[in-house]
């Protein structure tokens, strides 16, 4: 029996917000445990919450980014629970009223477009988190109050490439919009699968697992089709799959339990009295949506259309926000665009790959990278030639033509000065001159390579070639 995975996902994602949901309490992943943390976030007695508003614009764009109806009113509710980690007892989330509701996400997975629709996406506030020592627990509660966003799919995805594909398209909108940094080995972008197995063509679900605690986009895939494996083998066995939470153990590369859903959690959710509904008016949703950074998306049809780089160009750009910022600023000064792209992502993605560090510490500001690229194209400068001026700029403020005087990297494009060396090559090899009139094509290449030999590479290649073959024809 053939067996259909049924897979949901759930997305929280940190808000890059300078302060926390509720409170002014300012946000530093770096700072000491316990040391960011108000009465408010503590919900301590005679403390009230105040709604951050740059919170709210980001869960409006993201919304808009993903087709969903925006709720102009702004309710939330409080979700009841005990445990560690929640200091209030509760967490403030939107139960009822998500600010994004029923949009979706087209995907392009293995050359074909996969929909999949989104039910909601809502405000919440983030817990504290723990650290187990040992035997102890303690806990942090500087990130307690951290505005989220928690976006919510249908069961629409059917494997784990696609589950990568959405949290990876997920993970590209929130950064490029700015409203996230999208880290998920820092627990700035967290995600939880919830999975069952069917028979092709039962519209039942099956019993439904729910995986946790997956902090990479690779592992999340690995995580279901192993998932997608371990069910397909108890239910082809004639037994039922438990419902359960499991984890995902990259070191034994499977998922294990962690704990049984003997019954579902009544959170006994109810309305938080503390935040009276707020009205959202047309015109800051419209200023939420309008001010949003350029996403991916876009760039990507005005890199195409602009631009003509190719869809893989475009895509290769655009696995980082900050490299495409640097492209975005670089094309400013040059209309070699496709240049332009192959030195941003392979010759400077191979020395920020180097030497560890992001295109924000890279030393050459895009203006003079894109002006190294207008010396290659005019031909004034090799490729070899540009790479030394390159190597040389990382240490320099200088523009690359000086450099390229200064350290006599310039191409030599004198016709009379390359017209005469290669008269002497031809007199020097005329077994090659009659290969070449032959057919033997390797004898201009041979030829060639006497002559930039002779100008130790200074000579302009493509003006060499097209002077020797006139030359050779010329004496046939």
């Amino acid at each position: 029996m053939n067996f259909e995975a049924v897979i949901g996902l759930e997305i929280h994602v940190e808000l890059k917000t300078k302060t926390k949901m509720f409170s002014r309490a300012p946000i530093d992943f770096k700072a000491e445990p316990n040391t960011l943390v108000t009465p408010i976030d503590l919900a301590l007695p005679g403390t009230l919450p105040l709604v951050n508003k740059k919170a709210v614009i980001f869960a409006i764009r993201v919304s808009n980014a993903l087709h969903m109806k925006i709720d102009h009113l702004i309710r939330f509710d409080r979700k009841n629970y005990f445990y560690s980690d929640l200091p209030k007892g509760y967490q403030i989330t939107q139960d009822r009223y998500p600010i994004g509701s029923e949009g979706y996400i087209d995907l392009e997975v293995e050359d074909k477009i996969k929909r999949v629709r989104i039910q909601r996406l809502h405000l919440e506030e983030d817990t504290a988190k723990q650290l187990h020592i040992g035997n102890e627990t303690l806990i942090d509660y500087n990130r307690a109050g951290i505005p989220l966003i928690e976006i919510v799919t249908y069961p629409d995805i059917r494997s784990g490439k696609e589950a990568s594909s959405y949290i990876e398209k997920i993970r590209q909108i929130v950064t490029f919009s700015d409203v996230s940094d999208g880290k998920m080995e820092e627990g700035s972008l967290r995600c939880d699968v919830n999975i069952s197995l069917r028979p092709y063509g039962a519209t039942t679900f099956g019993e439904k697992v729910e995986i946790k605690n997956l902090n990479s986009i690779s592992n999340v895939e690995k995580a279901i089709n192993l998932e997608i494996k371990r069910q397909e083998k108890i239910l082809l066995k004639g037994e039922k799959v438990i419902a359960e939470t499991r984890r995902y153990d990259d070191s034994i590369k499977d998922t294990v339990s962690m704990r049984s859903k003997d019954e579902t959690i009544d959170y006994k959710y109810f309305p938080e009295t503390n935040i009276l509904p707020i009205k959202l008016s047309d015109a800051f949703v419209n200023e939420a949506i309008a001010t949003c950074p350029e996403l991916a998306d876009k760039k990507k049809k005005r890199y195409i259309e602009e631009y003509s780089l190719s869809d893989y160009d475009a895509d290769i750009l655009l696995l980082d926000k900050y490299n495409a910022a640097y492209f975005d600023e670089a094309v400013k000064f040059t209309s070699f665009y496709k240049t332009l792209s192959n030195w941003v992502t392979v010759e400077i993605a191979t020395y920020l790959n180097s030497e560890q560090i992001c295109i924000s510490d890279f030393p050459i500001e895009p203006k003079r990278i894109a002006l190294l690229v207008n010396l290659i194209e005019s031909g004034d400068v090799s490729n070899k030639q540009a790479r030394d001026i390159f190597t040389i700029m990382l240490n320099s403020t200088d523009e690359p033509l000086n450099i390229a005087k200064t350290h006599n990297l310039m191409q030599i494009s004198d016709e009379n000065l390359i017209l005469e060396t290669i008269r002497i090559v031809l007199k020097e090899n005329k077994g090659a001159i009659e290969d070449y009139r032959a057919g033997k094509d390797r004898a201009f290449g041979f030829l060639i390579g006497k002559i930039m030999g002779k100008s130790r590479g200074k000579f302009n290649p493509t003006l060499t070639s097209k002077l020797l073959k006139q030359e050779i024809d010329k004496n046939e």
